[in-house]
């Protein structure tokens, strides 16, 4: 007997919680933590701020339109980069690598792709 098995589509997510650019930032931040959880220092002090940064910047320029929604996520953008050279810091010290590192630069590399393209007025 043939089985007919239903597929639905994911309910789309409403306001900030729809643009991808958001939730892939979180997803980073949220991971970085995770892969580091129990450990200090400046560099990943540092890190954990710029992510946060790149989320709150994003959520800024959410409502915005125009330029000042530009200057936003560029400015997320610069963070981003920022968390870029957190992870090289992180992976020189040895306190990230392997696995963990690699999800982490793929999220931020998709992060910022879309950061440069939002950024564009």
């Amino acid at each position: 007997m043939n089985e007919i098995v239903a597929t639905s589509t994911p309910k789309p997510r409403a306001g900030i919680e729809g643009l991808d650019v958001y939730r892939v930032a979180v997803q980073f931040y949220r991971q970085l933590r995770q892969s580091t959880r129990g450990r200090r220092g400046h560099a990943l002090d540092q890190a954990c701020r710029a992510a946060e940064s790149v989320v709150l910047n994003i959520a800024e320029a959410y409502p915005m339109s125009g330029p000042d929604r530009a200057r936003r996520f560029r400015i997320a953008g610069g963070e981003a980069a920022e968390c870029h050279a957190g992870l090289d810091l992180l992976e020189i010290r040895g306190e990230l690598h392997g696995g963990p590192l690699t999800e982490l630069r793929g999220l931020l590399d998709r992060t910022r792709a879309m950061l440069w393209r939002l950024s564009r007025p």
